[in-house]
């Protein structure tokens, strides 16, 4: 668990609108704090995305280095807010905190998870992952970058709980000791389910398939059953008919 290093960042104070400091490919900014007057500031886009580019997020130290008229002045600082573009996600504005290197402040900080567990490796369990960060308290030169933990040692039922993680000298963790941060579930139900389904469709295929063979086979033998007699047509019942039909009628008598 290593310190979140420190960067360095140039910055010069603006007089300009915000929209005229974009088109001239910087990033309108202002830096406040304990102590200090807020002072409107501007800092070169590349310069910002090359630092966030090193792995700094919100916990970074940055010394802003602010020129002026008179000079310039060296300002420890938290990139506090980000505004960003919501078509773009590109920054477009930055709110920077000065802080005081003697003081304890409170942030947060990102959890790496190492190793694979044995519960999942060996016995087919899920590993969930509670807690995505946590809460400490320490001086701003001693914010961890990130804070690991190996879950290697995990079996079916077994947690990693706040309690559980060693933090180095001088950090304190705020979250509840309590809270699990990694837990190994057993599988679930709904896992085996889809198992049993597919058995038990390709059982009902093949009892479809085996009816549909036996009636076709059954199908095949009817013309043997008839001993060859035809059903009889339309046309045929009505040559039948035509003999009895003229019999009925009367013949018509000669004219003298």
């Amino acid at each position: 668990m290593s310190c979140m290093q420190n960067l360095n960042l140039e910055a010069s104070v603006r007089n300009e609108k915000s929209n005229k400091v974009r088109g001239r490919g910087f990033i309108p900014a202002v830096v406040y704090g304990q102590g200090m007057e807020p002072i409107s500031i501007e800092v070169e886009k590349k310069d910002f995305s090359s630092l966030f580019a090193k792995g700094a997020n919100k916990n970074a130290l940055i010394s802003l280095i602010v020129k002026d008229d008179k000079g310039k002045q060296t300002i420890p600082v938290l990139a506090h807010s980000l505004q960003a573009d919501f078509m773009t996600d590109q920054v477009i504005h930055v709110d920077f905190l000065k802080i005081n290197m003697q003081e304890e402040i409170k942030t947060k900080v990102s959890i790496e998870f190492i190793g694979e567990s044995e519960g999942v490796k060996l016995e087919g369990g899920i590993l969930v992952h509670s807690l995505r960060q946590l809460e400490v308290k320490c001086l701003p030169g001693s914010i961890p970058g990130k804070i690991t933990v190996d879950v290697s040692p995990l079996k079916i039922g077994e947690s990693i709980k706040v309690s559980d993680i060693v933090t180095p000298q001088g950090v304190t963790i705020i979250t509840p000791k309590d809270e699990p941060v990694a837990i190994v579930s057993a599988p679930t139900e709904e896992e085996v389910a889809p198992v049993a389904a597919t058995e038990a469709a390709a059982l009902e295929v093949g009892a479809t398939d085996q009816a549909a063979a036996e009636q076709t086979a059954g199908g095949d033998q009817a013309p043997s059953d008839a001993k060859g007699k035809q059903p009889a047509t339309a046309d045929a019942k009505a040559k039948q008919s035509a003999p009895e039909d003229a019999k009925g009628k009367a013949q018509p008598k000669a004219q003298k």
